[in-house]
């Protein structure tokens, strides 16, 4: 897949474009992604997924902006697996905010381009205060013979998917309801870091793991994940949490957020290391303990838990 990051580095030439934000590439992103890509073969053209960088809230009402739910760099990779022949990130500013929807067109739709079809989800809004609906791109199409197609949004549950219903499953913990709808586990990024070192003197070491800022993890908890070194999978134990029982707690602040993962059966030092976390089931919730002795007697009936689940076998297999 080619990357381009202008739109003045796009070669000339036939083109189907799916758009959006396609934050978390969930499976109604994957439905607009993958027709492109059917019918770009169908016309003998290239395939391009069309998004934007950063995320247009951050810029036209920040206060509103939601954590992303995948990082650029983890959104191009997903987007990557799904086919696509040309990735175009369309640099979202302030000025790039105030384009008309007629000038948005123009600019995106130009004859550089080469667009004959464009793919977007039905509530796909568009230009200065979002003054464009799929009604006016429509209008535009058959002005200059772009074909239109609005994508339905896709259910699951009998509720509409959307990256803003996954952002409030991810604060519930309902990683397994997450999982369906991503059709993969929910991830974290981060580096490893120093933290109290607490860990290795109650016998249970701990990754420190500080993540993307502006990324949303799952709530409060106890989770089972598989956490990845590169590309290779070990168990583990993940508590999201403010750690109750040797830190006072004011309230449920992300910022004050910790991501410890304890690895079974692990003893190498990862200070530095970039990993990803795959959540895959949860465990419980995060409790205060009376002391030391109590919270290792619970981590080790987690531990117990942890190693008779069967969705990361394979993973225990390689530590």
């Amino acid at each position: 897949m080619r990357v381009y990051r202008e739109l003045v580095e796009v070669p000339k030439g036939k083109r189907v474009v799916a758009i959006g934000t396609f934050d978390g590439v969930h499976i109604g992103h994957q439905r607009i992604i993958g027709d492109a890509v059917s019918a770009a073969k169908e016309q003998g053209a290239r395939s391009m997924v069309m998004t934007f960088h950063p995320h247009p809230l951050s810029v036209i009402a920040p206060d509103k902006c939601p954590p992303i739910l995948t990082p650029l760099n983890i959104k191009t990779d997903l987007i990557g697996t799904l086919g696509v022949d040309e990735l175009l990130i369309i640099p979202f500013t302030d000025e790039f905010s105030h384009l008309s929807p007629t000038v948005f067109c123009e600019m995106l739709f130009s004859s550089n381009l080469g667009a004959t079809q464009v793919i977007v989800g039905d509530n796909f809004r568009f230009g200065y205060k979002a003054g464009g609906d799929i009604g006016f791109l429509e209008e535009y199409g058959r002005k200059v013979g772009m074909k239109v197609v609005a994508e339905p949004l896709v259910t699951a549950g009998e509720m509409p998917i959307s990256s803003t219903r996954i952002r409030n499953l991810l604060i519930d913990g309902n990683v397994a309801e997450v999982r369906e709808i991503l059709s993969r586990p929910p991830s974290t990024h981060g580096k490893v870091v120093h933290g109290d070192k607490r860990g290795r003197t109650l016998g249970v070491r701990t990754a420190n793991i500080d993540t993307h800022v502006d990324c949303i993890f799952p709530g409060r908890g106890v989770y089972l994940a598989d956490l990845f070194i590169g590309k290779d999978p070990y168990a583990c134990l993940v508590n999201v949490g403010q750690n109750p029982t040797f830190c006072s707690t004011d309230g449920d602040s992300m910022e004050r957020m910790r991501i410890e993962a304890h690895i079974l059966d692990f003893d190498r030092n990862l200070y530095g290391f970039n990993v990803r976390v795959d959540f895959l089931e949860r465990v419980r919730d995060e409790k205060k303990f009376d002391g030391p002795s109590e919270l290792v007697a619970q981590i080790k009936e987690d531990i117990a838990t942890a190693r008779r689940y069967k969705g990361f076998a394979a993973s225990q297999s390689r530590s």
